[in-house]
């Protein structure tokens, strides 16, 4: 908006003063374009000051573009105040042409003096000392908020990052601890598994070990037996009665199956 003063003021002074007819007074045209930049600034400054007070201008977008349109009025009023002199001065060289009184002309001149008064109120507001600290405060609190918006933004992407990282480690530590789980549970199968591979281990064994008692038994009774034999074979041997023989060799026939039998049994 600024330029939009520049640019306006540029083209009100492409068109000087001089085009107007000496018989047109040029200061009613001047004055009604004098009061209505006067109304717009002093309405613009009304909500400019209120701004000023209650918002940090710093992050204040509207007090920005309204601090920028105020001091383009105000470039434009300075060009409309400089015409209204102009028009003050086309006057003065035209008394001829225009019936005005000296009275009527001071009364012009106080006009632009008291509309120069308003435009440097506002102009010495905008560029004073209370409202360049007010703009430096502000800008030091926008920056200290952004640097503690920053640093609520940096320690909530570490408390998030802290927060992931033990989620992570928990995950972990649960998958660690049903590994753990599901290998002693295995080792436990295992356990039962030998332990019933060792009871049948062991009832074999003592299955075995009652055979093997049979056996000793049974060879304890035949070696008996065979003592037996053996005795009578000592006497068969002293006589020669062949019943006798003949029995003996049917004791030791039967001998030798029983000690068949019982190997193979």
């Amino acid at each position: 908006t600024g330029w939009r003063g520049v640019l306006i003021a540029l083209e009100r002074r492409a068109f000087p003063m001089a085009q107007f007819s000496t018989r047109v007074d040029p200061f009613d045209v001047a004055k009604d374009e004098v009061e209505a930049s006067l109304r717009k600034i002093q309405f613009m400054h009304k909500e400019w000051k209120r701004l000023l007070e209650t918002e940090n201008t710093a992050e204040s977008q509207r007090f920005k573009d309204l601090h920028a349109e105020i001091t383009g009025e105000l470039q434009l009023l300075s060009y409309d105040l400089q015409e209204v002199d102009n028009s003050i001065l086309t006057v003065e060289q035209n008394r001829d042409k225009f019936q005005l009184t000296d009275l009527q002309i001071q009364g012009r001149r106080g006009f632009v003096t008291k509309s120069r008064a308003v435009h440097k109120a506002v102009q010495d507001d905008l560029a004073g000392a209370r409202t360049s600290a007010k703009l430096d405060e502000d800008r030091r609190k926008s920056l200290l908020s952004h640097r503690h918006r920053e640093e609520q933004a940096q320690q909530a992407r570490s408390a998030h990052d802290a927060s992931a990282y033990l989620e992570q480690e928990q995950f972990l530590q649960r998958q660690l601890i049903n590994q753990q789980e599901d290998e002693l549970e295995e080792l436990s199968r295992a356990t039962q598994r030998v332990g019933l591979v060792a009871q049948t281990l062991n009832g074999e064994i003592e299955q075995q070990q009652r055979m093997l008692d049979e056996l000793n038994d049974d060879v304890d009774q035949q070696l008996d037996r065979m003592g037996v034999i053996m005795k009578g074979v000592g006497q068969l041997l002293k006589t020669s009665n062949k019943w006798q023989i003949t029995g003996l060799l049917g004791l030791v026939l039967l001998f030798v199956i029983e000690v068949i039998l019982i190997f193979n049994t």
